[in-house]
């Protein structure tokens, strides 16, 4: 019997984390103002949408490590790099920073551009509309 119970809790348990990876939650910004917390390797959230014309752009380092913010374009050719709108300055742990960008609708990336950390899996999307 302990056994059985155990195989369905596990059976249960990686059927819940299944269900937890459908698509990708996208959070809408709030009074304009898009709001992020940055650590190690995670822009929260990562997914955003905002309304098209000039966005206040709020980034918390909830971290240990110094992270920054930068909003992208994604070049419709790979072999491009993209272009950089708006960088926001390198935060320590625990500081803020915030400064404005106005974006036309399109699709841009939200990374932070130290070191490795965007290939660690610290970037985001937004999608201005």
């Amino acid at each position: 019997m302990p056994r059985r119970a155990a195989g369905l809790l596990a059976l249960s348990l990686s059927a819940l984390a299944g269900a937890g990876c459908g698509g990708a939650h996208t959070t809408a910004a709030s009074d304009r103002t898009i709001d992020v917390t940055l650590d190690e390797y995670r822009i929260v959230p990562q997914r955003i949408s905002a309304p098209a014309g000039t966005l206040r752009v709020v980034a918390r380092n909830t971290g240990l490590l110094t992270h920054n913010l930068v909003i992208e374009t994604i070049p419709k050719n790979p072999d491009n790099p993209p272009r950089r709108l708006r960088q926001l300055r390198t935060l320590h742990a625990g500081e803020r920073t915030a400064r404005s960008v106005t974006l036309r609708p399109g699709t841009y990336r939200l990374v932070c551009s130290i070191a490795n950390h965007e290939t660690l899996g610290q970037y985001g999307t937004l999608i201005v509309r």
